[in-house]
């Protein structure tokens, strides 16, 4: 969070500017979510609610690092690129998607799988299993 209120800084918004302003729709959104998910389900669905933040930031500024512009003085995003594409951040990042991708060994099953797929396309599904690494994390 500090590198957020850092960012802002430098963009001349200060802490209180920060706090004063009303959260958009979005974030408000995709906190209830998350509380949601921590709330309703088990420690599987708490972690992929929060995946995209914790995976995508990392695969979002991997990205944008391997942009010609990603580091010129010009690009307001390039210390947040530098933070979240850095050997650091990808650390957080590999271990993050690891630590997923073993609760989804110990968590998922066919049962899950099938009442997923119900609530996502509001039908049955036919029987297969699409692979709980497909489906849940959609990476690598």
């Amino acid at each position: 969070m500090n590198l957020h209120v850092k960012l802002c800084a430098g963009w001349g918004l200060s802490p209180g500017d920060l706090e004063k302003t009303p959260p958009a729709v979005e974030m408000l959104a995709y906190t209830r979510y998350v509380l949601d998910a921590g709330m309703r389900g088990d420690l599987l669905a708490l972690k992929v609610a929060l995946a995209p933040c914790v995976i995508g930031y990392a695969e979002i500024a991997t990205r944008l690092a391997s942009r010609p512009d990603a580091q010129a003085a010009t690009n307001l995003y390039r210390v947040w690129i530098a933070e979240y594409a850095g050997a650091p951040y990808q650390e957080v990042a590999a271990k993050a998607r690891t630590h997923l991708e073993g609760l989804a060994d110990l968590y998922a099953t066919a049962a899950r799988e099938l009442r997923t797929d119900r609530d996502l396309q509001g039908r049955p599904t036919s029987g297969k299993r699409a692979g709980v690494r497909t489906s849940v994390l959609n990476s690598h």
